[in-house]
């Protein structure tokens, strides 16, 4: 590849991930103020989460991972989990997810949720173990039944709206880049 075409193909990458990062941090606006308040089934469902994984579903592999590690950035400087780990943890959900979904299930809504159910499956680990170093007098049973289980649900459900509103973005990016290429000819 030449330099030209990697420093077009940093470029794409950089518009991308600024236009998502924007929209993300409107999502978790929206997540830390309004879904906060309105508690759905008793918890705030992961809305940057369900995005993060829509684009791993979409884009390709780096993309996907920064738009991970701005997600979390925003859930944690929006005050939405208590310790800087979920950085990482939102940028190893966007790489895992977007690896199985090229590699092995493929790329359809079917399997968006099959993958989606898995990372909040694993997300719920990620609560419970931060529920446990957040409070002193933590309740695994009362952890499950009052946040993990309510907050799966909820995620699940909002994250195939996410899916919609994340695909019509991934497609408005890939029709203006084949209208360029089309130019370019």
């Amino acid at each position: 590849m030449s330099n030209s075409a990697k420093s077009a193909r940093v470029k794409i990458i950089t518009y991308k991930c600024a236009t998502y990062g924007i929209f993300l941090f409107f999502l978790g606006l929206l997540q830390v103020s309004f879904f906060s308040k309105v508690n759905i089934w008793g918890a705030t469902p992961d809305l940057l989460l369900g995005a993060t994984l829509t684009l791993a579903m979409h884009e390709d592999q780096k993309s996907a991972s920064i738009c991970g590690i701005i997600a979390g950035f925003f859930y944690y400087s929006l005050g939405g989990f208590t310790y800087p780990l979920y950085m990482i943890f939102s940028f190893l959900c966007a790489y895992i997810f977007w690896m199985l979904s090229e590699n092995i299930l493929g790329k359809n809504h079917a399997s968006f949720l099959v993958l989606a159910a898995l990372i909040y499956g694993a997300k719920a680990i990620f609560n419970i173990f931060e529920a446990s170093l957040s409070s002193s007098t933590f309740n695994i049973f009362n952890t499950i039944g009052t946040v993990v289980i309510p907050e799966f649900v909820s995620s699940m459900v909002f994250c195939s709206i996410s899916y919609l509103i994340f695909s019509l973005l991934t497609r408005i990016f890939k029709k203006s880049k084949s209208r360029k290429e089309n130019i370019k000819k």
